[in-house]
């Protein structure tokens, strides 16, 4: 038996991506703000079926039928008012969407075909926030053709240390939900392949750095190969974001072929864009994060005592060599600080 989807929607379809605490959550409103464009949903479902058919668990079909028929489920559950997210604190919830009281009518609303009609008629783009997805991408295509766009935010090793050590710290807890397997009884991602022994090994600081300079360069070299092979991906720091913020904005516009709404100014505004330091911004206080005035300096400092006091020499001098690699692709005023 074959599986297949073949009388899929018409619209856009719109995923930010990124790894652990690159910040993408930033985008979600700047992107539901676009014309024609619904709030941004947090799914799993893309990234596991990806990682499944990477890891040979899932076969192809199996996994394009349900990344294809979950998107365009998805998209009518929004049209009709269905999962209507109300938590307040959410990044994906009803306080980052413009238009609030549109979204309460649809509860009110009619259903059917005619929202159909609506979404493929009106390319009513759906936008949806995923996890580590690009590190396996291959079944984007085959699943939506030129129907998807990525949006790929990457943000500066040093200042992802922090976020990487406090969810890795907590990785055992029944609600994280990341795919992953057992070494010697310790639990690990599943992007974990062949240097077991050094994660479980290492403090939770060493298993930060650890991921993150194995996972950049795949991530690189598959941002690299999608490209080539035909999709549709932006890749934007984090930087670029919050220093360079209209630069982004006019990327972000160019890219997914849509103008901004006139409540872009608020939208910023509530995400503390643009900001003269990183730190001035929002984060998530469950990952350690707290909002300061400490200069730029001194916090990219800060941050890198963090690895220099709890790391090995060997992981130190090739988070070292990771920074200068970012610092000459995507150059932001963090480029300009010493790494010793």
């Amino acid at each position: 038996m074959q599986l297949a989807k073949q009388n899929v929607f018409k619209n856009d379809i719109i995923i930010i991506d990124g790894l652990w605490g690159t910040g993408k959550s930033i985008l979600g409103p700047i992107i539901s703000g676009m014309r024609g464009v619904e709030k941004t949903k947090a799914e799993s479902i893309y990234e596991y079926m990806s990682w499944l058919h990477y890891l040979g668990k899932i076969e192809q079909d199996g996994a394009i039928w349900m990344m294809r028929t979950y998107a365009d489920c998805s998209q009518y559950h929004n049209r009709i008012g269905r999962e209507l997210n109300l938590r307040w604190s959410d990044d994906t919830g009803l306080k980052h969407v413009r238009n609030k009281w549109d979204y309460v009518k649809r509860l009110f609303g009619t259903e059917g075909d005619i929202k159909v009609n609506e979404i493929n008629s009106e390319n009513l783009a759906f936008s949806v926030m995923s996890h580590l997805l690009m590190l396996t991408p291959d079944l984007l295509i085959p699943a939506y053709g030129n129907r998807v766009k990525v949006i790929e935010m990457l943000r500066h090793p040093l200042y992802m240390v922090n976020h990487f050590a406090s969810y890795l710290e907590r990785f055992e807890s029944s609600r994280e939900f990341t795919m992953s397997y057992y070494h010697e009884d310790v639990k690990i991602p599943w992007f974990v392949n062949g240097w077991e022994e050094a994660f479980i090994h290492g403090n939770k600081f060493e298993r930060a750095v650890l991921c993150i300079i194995n996972l950049y360069p795949w991530l690189d070299s598959q941002i690299t190969k999608a490209k080539n092979d035909g999709l549709q991906i932006l890749d934007l720091s984090f930087e670029e974001t919050v220093f360079d913020t209209n630069s982004a904005i006019q990327k972000i516009q160019t890219f997914i072929g849509r103008k901004h709404s006139s409540h872009l100014n608020k939208i910023l505004k509530s995400q503390k864009l643009p900001r003269e330091t990183i730190a001035k911004g929002n984060g998530h206080a469950s990952y350690g994060w707290q909002r300061t005035n400490i200069p730029e300096s001194e916090f990219y400092r800060q941050s890198l005592d963090v690895v220099l006091n709890n790391c090995s020499s060997k992981s130190i001098n090739e988070m070292q060599a990771l920074i200068n690699w970012y610092n000459t692709k995507y150059p932001s005023k963090l480029s300009q600080f010493v790494n010793n």
